[in-house]
């Protein structure tokens, strides 16, 4: 029963980080590298026309270059970045393309995530 269970949870962490390496992020958003997929989701945002997807990553890199990364990518892709914070436990950018949104949350700690890591998390709201 335990070598049975024990081949289960290996075949389900091997499928999960295999289909971490295939995810992709919406509006050509890139992923921070050797970041972890820990969640995502999408889906229409009522009043239709427009979807809401979101993603969970954990990661062991330093707050200040996940913040810098996502800054450099979005103003790369055309983004405008209108709102962004720094507090004691996260960090914020919120960007602008057109009628596409981005967010960015940067969580020193999470549930969503390995006790090692950091977690951020990338937010996007687009037409379908």
């Amino acid at each position: 029963m335990k070598s049975t269970l024990l081949l289960l949870f290996f075949s389900l962490t091997a499928s999960m980080a295999m289909a971490a390496e295939e995810f992709t992020l919406p509006l050509e958003i890139p992923i921070v590298p050797d970041a972890r997929l820990a969640i995502s989701d999408a889906y229409d945002v009522p009043g239709g026309g427009r979807e809401e997807a979101i993603a969970r990553f954990g990661t062991k890199v330093p707050r200040q270059d996940v913040m810098a990364f996502y800054r450099a990518a979005l103003e790369e892709a055309g983004f405008q970045i209108y709102s962004s914070s720094d507090k004691a436990k996260y960090a914020m950018i919120a960007a602008k393309r057109d009628d596409d949104r981005v967010t960015v949350y940067f969580r020193d700690q999470s549930d969503w995530v390995e006790a090692d890591e950091s977690e951020f998390s990338v937010k996007a709201v687009y037409n379908k």
